[in-house]
């Protein structure tokens, strides 16, 4: 049972990056979407360091590293599912837009 807590602080750790990550795409596709790329960049940087954390602080904790690491990936990975559905809507309509005003 005690690993299922591990595993669920490092869920909602990873859902907080994912949604944070998703409200600084958000806000770069609608101010500046020729700089989504770079957003990418720092996107993976963040999720990769937020699992290196998760690896070299596990040993400190009374949870087995394994469910740690589960719960983070699962916590970042399950919710931008939903977030690139309308990552990938809110770019399309930015297109649209800029389509409409080029003619």
């Amino acid at each position: 049972m005690s690993n299922f807590v591990g595993a669920a602080i490092a869920f909602l750790l990873g859902a907080g990056i994912a949604t944070g990550n998703y409200f600084i795409s958000r806000h770069v596709l609608k101010t500046n979407p020729d700089k989504y790329s770079l957003t990418m960049v720092a996107r993976q940087f963040v999720q990769v360091a937020f699992i290196v954390l998760v690896y070299m602080l596990g040993a400190y904790t009374p949870w087995d590293r394994l469910w740690l690491l589960v719960g983070g990936v699962l916590g970042m990975t399950l919710p931008m599912i939903w977030y690139t559905i309308r990552l990938v809507k809110l770019n399309d309509s930015v297109k649209r837009k800029e389509e409409k005003s080029d003619g």
